[in-house]
């Protein structure tokens, strides 16, 4: 069988217009891209899907994992019909894979469910969550002999003001070589706004397809190679509207 590139996250990773997967392809020779980002996904969603394809696809390549916000959390229900909850949540989706739905909650801490807010929500928690989804998935990945990189999109994402040894420990048994940083420890959010600000949409947070495009040539691959002239017009151009996209 064909080998596979497969790539996960949240909708840094898959969006409404081209992101990072898209690109990997463009500097590996070509090899397919499956992207299974989904928005608003935080890190135990994107650890279990990240394991989940280990183990659905025997041809993987190379995997390629963006770990999201520390403070999203997920709610899980069985009821493939239920249209909402109790609070603010972002939205769901029926997982076909596990036989149930997740719902996201808000991004914003305004935005979680009020008793979650008042009981649950702490920064100490969520950093050592992070931290346990981080090594729990380079672990299985390590044991099943799948070559991985792993990113960030924000620099939010890893606290490194310590809560305890317990979590500055378990920080230390990540193998951080794994990684791309962007100036440090930041992410591709950092390097959209440093280098291509100009080209954001109206409106919009997430970064335009030519800060993707750059990521992947600049930070992944760290490649010469230019894409054809053409191409790289349309990925300027798609943020200010010159072919009908934005």
């Amino acid at each position: 069988m064909p080998k596979l590139t497969v790539a996960h996250g949240c909708s840094f990773t898959r969006y409404k217009w081209d992101c990072w997967p898209k690109f990997i392809p463009w500097f590996n020779g070509g090899l397919q891209m499956v992207n299974k980002g989904r928005s608003a996904s935080g890190n135990e969603t994107i650890s279990r899907a990240v394991i989940n394809s280990a183990m659905k696809h025997k041809e993987i390549e190379h995997m390629y994992i963006m770990w999201s916000g520390a403070d999203r959390y997920e709610v899980i229900t069985l009821d493939e019909g239920v249209d909402h909850l109790d609070g603010r949540i972002t939205y769901r989706v029926w997982d076909d894979d596990f036989k149930w739905s997740t719902w996201f909650g808000g991004h914003r801490l305004e935005e979680k469910h009020e008793y979650f807010r008042k009981h649950f929500w702490n920064e100490q928690q969520q950093s050592y969550r992070t931290l346990e989804h981080i090594l729990r998935t380079q672990q299985f990945l390590d044991s099943k002999k799948i070559p991985y990189t792993m990113m960030v999109f924000n620099k939010d994402v890893i606290n490194y003001n310590f809560h305890s040894n317990s979590e500055r420990a378990l920080h230390d048994h990540i193998d951080w070589n794994k990684f791309i940083f962007y100036d440090g420890k930041k992410g591709l959010w950092e390097f959209a706004e440093d280098n291509y600000k100009e080209y954001y949409i109206p409106g919009e947070s997430h970064p335009p397809p030519i800060a993707h495009y750059h990521w992947v040539k600049d930070m992944v691959f760290k490649s010469d190679i230019l894409c054809p002239e053409n191409e790289y017009n349309k990925l300027k151009n798609y943020s200010i509207g010159k072919d009908g996209r934005s």
